[in-house]
């Protein structure tokens, strides 16, 4: 059998406790000493860890296993800054000629589904930054979440892209075959790559669940459940801090993914980069997906954008878009799309495990005021670039 892994890698700046008091006094708004903290932790936990087996696998395999990567350009500028020993492992994989790097929003961003134009932006910026680390220029996208329709699958067409990842959920697949590639309505030039649900959950949340009927898993049967898949290729796809940080060395996890990679080696089965699935396998069929789904335990964007916190978060910030643009200045508009990353609005949301916050309430509150700064800050930059006009025409 033939099978795709892809990891996901992301960490977001999270944001300082920004009161009233700030707004148009303090126009930084990230608690960068706790951004560097949590990304060393996880550096040393998960990141370096995995990377260093990783690199062992594919010199054990001869070059036979090989994976990629979704790394967004969020982690990379804190790694740039606070661990520029992690960008260099990463590096050290990519000379390895066996992990291809996707392309994705920079900012971890919800840009599909609120402004094509911001998206696209921000997708070729991440592209630009993996291509000067990397030395590669992404031909499938991973979007946040792994969003994915008609609409945006249409978009990745129009931007080029050989293939798009999406979630083997429900909502979507019908009576489609998970492991089989499709293609959106129309759009017969990027395949769409679907994720293999059930198996992925199975490693990313039920390898360390004592009440799954499976638990304790042995490597060796999930090789063999890989094995015995119909279709053209498994797809398997989930965030790296799975190995390390959200389950712990003490779980054996990298034990578990050396013996189960080699295992899978061993009895017969191929490893493939989701660029090489694209360009070997045609699409067996058109999978009509009109209303966004993504990863999420329910499939749907509503982790995101169900309440009326996250929704009015949502508006504002987007409503900034064409002021913001329209300052030209940079600083300010790499600020605006940093606060578009996912993960603020996750943060205002009930049953969030990973905030920072001490409650949802308190997490839109402090992205509420930071935003409220930020619109004092593009307004004062209009009425400077309307003074200045105003100036050279007299």
């Amino acid at each position: 059998m033939n099978i795709s892994l892809t990891f996901h890698a992301h960490q977001p700046n999270r944001l300082t406790p920004y009161d009233f008091f700030k707004i148009g006094e303090h126009a930084f708004y990230e608690d960068d000493e706790l951004n560097g903290r949590v990304l060393s932790q996880v550096a040393e936990r998960c990141y370096l860890p995995a990377n260093r087996l990783m690199k062992q696998l594919i010199e054990l395999s001869d070059g036979k296993f090989k994976f990629a990567l979704a790394i967004s350009g969020v982690i990379l500028e804190q790694a740039k800054y606070h661990r520029p020993d992690l960008i260099e492992s990463f590096k050290e994989l990519a000379e390895t000629g066996c992990v291809e790097f996707l392309a994705m929003p920079y900012y971890a961003s919800l840009s599909s589904l609120y402004s094509t134009g911001e998206f696209a932006e921000q997708v070729n910026e991440h592209m630009d930054l993996i291509e000067e680390l990397f030395g590669q220029r992404p031909t499938v996208l991973w979007n946040t979440g792994m969003l994915y329709s008609n609409a945006i699958a249409a978009q990745a067409y129009d931007m080029g892209f050989e293939g798009i990842m999406a979630d083997g959920n429900s909502r979507m697949m019908s009576n489609r075959h998970t492991n089989d590639l499709q293609c959106a309505p129309l759009i017969a030039k990027t395949k769409t790559i679907i994720r293999n649900r059930h198996l992925s959950n199975d490693l990313a949340n039920r390898r360390v669940d004592p009440s799954w009927s499976e638990y304790p898993l042995s490597p060796y049967t999930f090789a063999e459940w890989l094995g015995q898949q119909e279709g053209q290729v498994v797809n398997i796809s989930l965030d790296y801090e799975t190995l390390g940080e959200r389950q712990p060395d003490t779980t054996g996890v990298f034990e578990f993914w050396r013996t189960m990679i080699m295992a899978t080696l061993f009895n017969g089965n191929s490893f493939m980069t989701p660029g090489e699935v694209v360009r070997e396998f045609p699409s067996t069929g058109t999978i009509d997906c009109p209303n966004p789904v993504s990863c999420s335990t329910f499939g749907t964007t509503t982790h995101w954008n169900g309440n009326v916190m996250q929704q009015e978060a949502l508006k504002k910030i987007y409503d900034l878009e064409t002021p913001v643009k329209d300052s030209e200045d940079r600083d300010m508009i790499h600020v605006w799309r940093k606060l578009q990353s996912a993960d603020h609005f996750h943060y205002m949301e009930k049953s969030n495990g990973f905030t920072p916050y001490p409650s949802p309430y308190d997490a839109y509150i402090y992205y509420m005021n930071a935003l409220a700064d930020l619109q004092v800050r593009v307004k004062r930059e209009a009425e400077m670039i309307h003074l200045a006009h105003k100036a050279t025409m007299a």
